[in-house]
């Protein structure tokens, strides 16, 4: 009986880590299934101000995980009935602090906040991860859907058509 415990907790710390995978990716050149194919808004603008930033993601999974596996190992520790639930709910909450920690440690990115002069002379903040080389004064677009992406502005100004004369 007191090793299917040692293997239950075991399995459980074990998964820890992995559930830390499980959060959005926030890099601007990755779509979802659900981002193909929808048509989205680009506005033409310019950077004016960037700075880096930290960004933290903070699902809970890490908190939860850690008060499961908190609990089941604390309970352990009990000699009886009484015991054991004191136990598992004081390794509950020591559990999920520790949980919550260690995710906070593996989830954290570094990103920039972009403030761009749109061509329509409005100004915005967009912050995300430091996947593209962006740089101040630079031409980028603005594609708003359900994650709002900056890009270099790759786009050619194509010359107006020449006026035809009919002889």
């Amino acid at each position: 009986m007191f090793s299917k415990k040692i293997i239950l907790l075991s399995s459980t710390l074990a998964l820890i880590p992995l559930l830390g995978g499980c959060g959005p990716n926030l890099s601007p050149n990755t779509y979802s299934g659900n981002d193909v194919g929808v048509a989205s808004r680009v506005i033409k603008g310019t950077i004016i101000a960037m700075r880096p930033i930290k960004i933290e993601q903070n699902s809970g999974v890490g908190a939860v995980g850690g008060a499961v596996a908190g609990a089941a190992g604390a309970s352990l520790l009990g000699t009886n009935p009484a015991a054991s639930i004191a136990a598992g709910a004081g390794g509950a909450v020591v559990g999920a602090l520790i949980g919550n920690a260690a995710e906070k440690g593996m989830r954290r990115d570094v990103g920039y906040e972009y403030i761009i002069q749109l061509n329509n002379n409005s100004t915005i903040s967009v912050t995300q991860q430091q996947d593209l080389q962006l740089a101040l004064n630079q031409h980028v677009l603005v594609i708003y859907g359900s994650t709002t992406r900056i890009v270099p502005d790759n786009t050619v100004t194509m010359p107006a058509p020449a006026a035809t004369t009919k002889p």
